[in-house]
């Protein structure tokens, strides 16, 4: 019995759960119910989410969405947010990544709307912006390197091939 208790004092056990020390700090806590020890502070995390696709991590200074082991960062000075699937909602922005991961549409690319500006982060990093006074309500594949998109009421097609992207408006249809 001596052994076992040394041979599991010496493993390196996850952490049971993570709580929010005094000074706000996300804290691990290691060991077995009823019996356990505060770790070592973890990083500011100000909001998180895992809906099993897509880790969202919101920390000073910077925004993290992980999907498909590749990590897309972005710059906020935002401290709050509310996470549903793809998208991210913060005050005063919205970051969305793509809904169609196995599409190749939008694969690889990252679409977000801040501040009257749409920034689309191409798949080798690149990004590009356009001015966009509202925030697309709804976004989604159209065809290759198109996608759809809802602004203010009206239909819109979003041009994302790189160096050539582009919004058009699309007509409205009459109503007789």
């Amino acid at each position: 019995m001596k052994t076992l208790i040394l041979l599991l004092a010496a493993l390196d056990a996850p952490p049971l759960a993570f709580v929010l020390d005094q000074a706000g700090q996300l804290t691990p806590i290691y060991g077995v119910a009823g019996n356990f020890i505060p770790g070592r502070p973890g990083p500011s995390l100000l909001a998180y989410s895992n809906d099993g696709e897509i880790e969202w991590r919101l920390e000073p200074g910077r925004l993290t969405a992980t999907r498909a082991s590749r990590t897309y960062a972005f710059p906020t000075a935002a401290t709050r947010a509310n996470f549903r699937g793809s998208t991210a909602y913060l005050p005063n922005e919205t970051i969305r990544l793509d809904d169609e991961p196995e599409s190749q549409l939008l694969a690889g690319r990252a679409i977000t709307w801040s501040e009257g500006k749409l920034r689309i982060t191409q798949p080798g990093g690149s990004q590009e912006e356009l001015t966009l006074p509202y925030e697309p309500e709804r976004m989604s594949a159209a065809a290759a390197n198109w996608a759809y998109l809802i602004v203010n009421g009206r239909a819109h097609l979003l041009r994302l091939t790189p160096g050539r992207v582009e919004l058009f408006v699309l007509p409205q249809r009459s109503r007789e």
